[in-house]
């Protein structure tokens, strides 16, 4: 039906409202996508791409795809997972703390890389083959890491040391 209503909207081009739960579909068929919390307030209005990549807060981050949200320590300028001190997080900017409370770092599973050497050091807790994806549970310190690869790249093993690579964030 996604075609169906999209190849519609193309060919008669009219306006389709069309409300849905379902993030994947309203990326499929969208131009631009409106995203509410609790059918009131409006988060975000913009492209899927915009949405998906540039989300407005936490919630839509949160709301539309996979998503980490994981606690931070900073010390020494650096930013660490909780309870992984071998290694801080890279990242450009270290935000403030807000009201006494530090930030919270956000990104999505696919924009994480598993290294064999280097990167903060965690070990693979659960592995789930999803077909072309496999998903990783990664324990760096306390936290638990969620994070997507192709199979095409190497596999690793539940139980084997690996390095975490974080390649976009977001702090919230």
């Amino acid at each position: 039906m996604r075609f169906e209503i999209k190849e519609l909207q193309r060919r008669f081009h009219f306006t389709i409202i069309y409300v849905t739960h379902d993030q994947a579909e309203a990326m499929a068929v969208s131009d631009r996508i409106v995203v509410m919390d609790t059918g009131a307030a409006i988060q975000q209005i913009d492209t899927p791409v915009n949405v998906y990549h540039n989300p407005a807060n936490r919630f839509v981050f949160g709301f539309i795809g996979l998503s980490n949200f994981l606690p931070v320590e900073v010390g020494g300028g650096k930013v660490y997972l909780a309870g992984a001190r071998d290694a801080g997080v890279v990242c450009e900017t270290i935000p403030a703390r807000s009201a006494g409370r530090l930030p919270t770092l956000a990104c999505r599973p696919s924009e994480i890389d598993l290294v064999r050497d280097g990167g903060v050091r965690g070990v693979i807790k659960r592995r789930f083959l999803l077909g072309d994806t496999i998903d990783y549970r990664v324990m760096v310190g306390e936290t638990e890491v969620r994070i997507q690869r192709n199979v095409r790249k190497p596999v690793f093993e539940e139980g084997e040391r690996c390095g975490v690579l974080f390649r976009k964030l977001h702090w919230y």
